[in-house]
């Protein structure tokens, strides 16, 4: 009788000890490693050269203009080099040896390139306006061309008065990736800044109904999430 208890105290025992562990067990079952499945780029400059690299490989590309950094766009769909050049990440990331890159470029006259979202054909640039404070005026257009989508305050207007202009213009860095486009295409952080509240300037902007949102903390955040993508 007591050898069975014994045994049977034994395997509850050992019961318990594995039940601690499960949660743990069942988190790599589901999740896996701690690796990410996509690795994020760091890039690298030199002339006309640029080197990709990740934790699992790099690789260079020739491209056919001099970049003076390499920024990445808020979906990471390319990858921005000056003021008005880009390049598509798929192009970086399938360039082969002996192969040089087209760089893309905004049109002239817009401001200096603060996001881009190839796939859905819109870009953003700030445009200089006063120095002290440093602020801006945005674009928001589809590649290619410079006609203004928006025009509510903060927006660049053709034929507006510089004086008026630059009563509505906003503080900046005016750097690339200072601005902010969602991934479905329609909304703009013309700062980078995802405020929608009352006082917030120049706010969020909603470029197919050309006005300001208002809403929320969360609700703002959840209209540039990555799962907007449609």
């Amino acid at each position: 009788m007591s050898k069975g208890w014994n045994l049977l105290e034994r395997r509850k025992e050992f019961f318990f000890r594995c039940l601690k562990f499960f949660p743990g067990f069942l988190f790599f079952l589901i999740f896996g490693a701690v690796t990410p499945a996509f690795s994020e780029d760091v890039y690298e400059i030199n002339g006309r050269i640029i080197k990709i690299i990740n934790n699992k490989s790099s690789h260079i590309c020739a491209l056919d203009n001099y970049p003076m950094y390499a920024i990445e766009s808020y979906d990471k769909s390319a990858v921005m080099l000056s003021g008005r050049g880009y390049v598509g990440k798929n192009q970086l990331h399938t360039c082969a040896l002996g192969q040089v890159v087209h760089v893309s470029l905004i049109p002239k006259g817009v401001g200096i390139l603060s996001d881009i979202n190839i796939s859905k054909n819109i870009y953003v640039a700030l445009d200089f306006v006063t120095v002290q404070p440093v602020m801006y005026l945005a674009t928001v257009a589809h590649i290619g061309t410079k006609k203004n989508l928006v025009s509510m305050k903060g927006a660049y207007i053709p034929g507006k008065k510089a004086s008026r202009s630059a009563q509505n213009a906003f503080v900046s860095d005016g750097a690339a990736g200072s601005s902010i486009i969602s991934p479905d295409g329609r909304y703009v952080a013309p700062n980078g800044k995802v405020r929608c509240g009352e006082d917030a300037y120049p706010g969020v902007w909603d470029i197919v109904e050309n006005k300001r949102i208002i809403v929320d903390g969360e609700s703002c955040s959840a209209l540039f999430s990555p799962k907007r993508v449609r």
